[in-house]
């Protein structure tokens, strides 16, 4: 598998003296292209912190990120992120929303609406391309931020908690389209989540942070997304070997 991004003992702190506990510390991870990496951890455990990094938002002042071993110096369009909110310009419509980063790419304009019409069409949205953002329900709005990050063709896509304001019935809808978009688009996720089953159904790789430690404590590689839908004599999630997982898992972040 080809190495996209290395975070290499990476520490950030949001005190510029240093005089309060490190956001982050002594982080190292490898991202391969084609992973779904989730990374799971309660609040306050340096997860956002760790993805905001990568994303080129905020800085190490100890170790290093790469991406193709050249130094993440700031935010760049090959690494999209999703929010946990939106983050949509409510004044514009859904097709304006979703092509703005091809137009920032100064494609012409049948390409802009070749590629918008693309990325609604997979999100199940095409109908709405002409409607305010306002008009939408929270989890319409949430298709509609993956979209717009689908459009600008992000290698990686760092996606921060996003569907955890969603209710349950529309988290797990939610959780079936970015696995779907995950294999046809072939891109790279890296995923931040504090619920240890959307982890596991979802990811091909689970990092572990803990409160306190705010590093890396354990790593595990899963095929469940793979497998969710194939056939097999138990739902995954009842499997003894997942829910020994899962367990072990709980009782790394209650330590």
């Amino acid at each position: 598998m080809n190495k996209i991004i290395e975070v290499k003992h990476a520490s950030v702190n949001y005190d510029m003296n240093l005089e309060t506990n490190d956001a982050i510390h002594d982080v190292s991870l490898d991202l391969y292209k084609g992973e779904f990496a989730c990374i799971i951890g309660p609040s306050g455990c340096g997860k956002s912190t760790l993805l905001k990094a990568i994303a080129g938002f905020v800085f190490p002042y100890e170790g290093d990120i790469l991406m193709h071993n050249e130094k993440v110096v700031g935010p760049n369009s090959e690494r999209g992120v999703v929010f946990q909110t939106p983050n949509l310009f409510p004044w514009y419509d859904v097709k304006h929303n979703v092509s703005m980063g091809p137009k920032f790419d100064k494609l012409s304009d049948e390409e802009v609406n070749r590629v918008c019409d693309k990325y609604l069409d997979q999100v199940e949205l095409s109908q709405y391309k002409n409607s305010k953002v306002f008009e939408l329900s929270g989890g319409e709005k949430q298709r509609i931020a993956i979209a717009r990050t689908l459009a600008s063709h992000p290698e990686v896509i760092l996606m921060d908690e996003p569907f955890s304001a969603l209710d349950s019935f529309t988290r797990k809808k939610m959780q079936i389209m970015i696995r779907r978009l995950w294999i046809q688009n072939k891109v790279t996720i890296f995923f931040v989540t504090h619920d240890i089953d959307e982890a596991l159904l979802l990811g091909t790789k689970i990092y572990v942070m803990r409160r306190g430690k705010n590093d890396i404590i354990k790593s595990y590689n899963s095929d469940y997304t793979h497998r969710l839908y194939k056939d097999t004599k138990l739902p995954v999630h009842q499997e003894d070997k997942y829910i020994k997982l899962k367990d072990e898992i709980l009782s790394l972040l209650e330590d």
